[in-house]
């Protein structure tokens, strides 16, 4: 038969607290992934809009085909390193973070179709994905 030995009411919040912590500590630990992954996102489709917007010829295709490059790396790294760790794949927030950055990021490929060259909404465009990102890196890292 087990036999329990009575906890004091400091030991057992002593306890709560630990386990808090260990919570805590999981939970971070698989957040970054997602994380690092957005504001990667970002960084790289709004320099990569930025940089189409503004080249021509070579320099266009040089840019397109880099932006399409770093986006495939990103999301196998991504997808590598949330293995038995998917915390937040299938969430509401998650959908709305990446339906978000591809909204900006169509507006952004919109002005590099319709306003190709055009530097002041370039800017706007890319700086929208830049804070769109940025945004949904930081309610991540806050919840």
């Amino acid at each position: 038969m087990d036999t329990h030995t009575a906890l004091t009411p400091a030991e057992a919040q002593q306890l709560l607290d630990r386990a808090d912590r260990l919570s805590r500590s999981a939970h971070d630990a698989t957040r970054w992934p997602y994380i690092t992954f957005i504001v990667a996102l970002g960084v790289a489709t709004a320099m990569g809009t930025f940089a189409m917007a503004l080249a021509t010829g070579d320099a266009f295709g040089l840019a397109y085909v880099a932006t399409l490059a770093v986006a495939f790396a990103l999301i196998l790294f991504f997808v590598i390193s949330i293995q038995d760790r998917a915390a937040f794949a299938r969430s509401r927030r998650w959908t709305a973070y990446i339906v978000s950055w591809f909204v900006t990021y169509a507006a952004a490929l919109a002005v590099v179709i319709f306003a190709h060259g055009s530097v002041v909404l370039a800017s706007i465009a890319s700086g929208l994905i830049l804070v769109v990102s940025f945004l949904c890196a930081a309610r991540e890292a806050r919840s």
